[in-house]
């Protein structure tokens, strides 16, 4: 459920325009994702609740909070790493706040193992995670 989640992120950036986007479970070193602007999408936290079951479908309610972290060159400057989150990621954020998603926190900090600004933006999702039952 968590890789759906964490695709269906990475589809709606990719449909913005981002490029060189990763989900948190890719092994790949930052060396290998780019010089330039990356992002990374995972999770901080992730709580299922009890199942509900109907006779041809299993219902599986959750809330979680997503981290999308967007990593800046080496050269940049706070003003370009958000002006690079406004106008490229800003406007999913926006389009995916509603009843089961909103914006839950915003923070930006110097990575001194990599040597760049890492913009994290965190987002408190919930939802109900629906699969169908094969007949018996």
């Amino acid at each position: 459920m968590m890789r759906e989640l964490i695709n269906d992120i990475i589809v709606k950036l990719r449909r913005q325009g981002v490029e060189d986007i990763y989900s948190a479970f890719d092994a790949k070193a930052v060396d290998h994702k780019g010089g330039g602007f990356f992002t990374v999408v995972g999770f901080n936290s992730f709580e299922a609740s009890s199942p509900i079951y109907s006779p041809y479908t299993v219902y599986m309610p959750f809330k979680a909070e997503a981290d999308i972290k967007v990593t800046a060159p080496k050269s940049s400057s706070m003003t370009e790493l958000y002006d690079y989150y406004d106008s490229r990621i800003s406007k999913t954020v926006e389009g995916m706040s509603g009843l089961t998603c909103r914006l839950s926190g915003m923070s930006v900090k110097f990575d001194s193992n990599i040597q760049r600004l890492v913009l994290d933006v965190r987002l408190a999702v919930s939802g109900i995670s629906r699969t169908e039952r094969s007949p018996s």
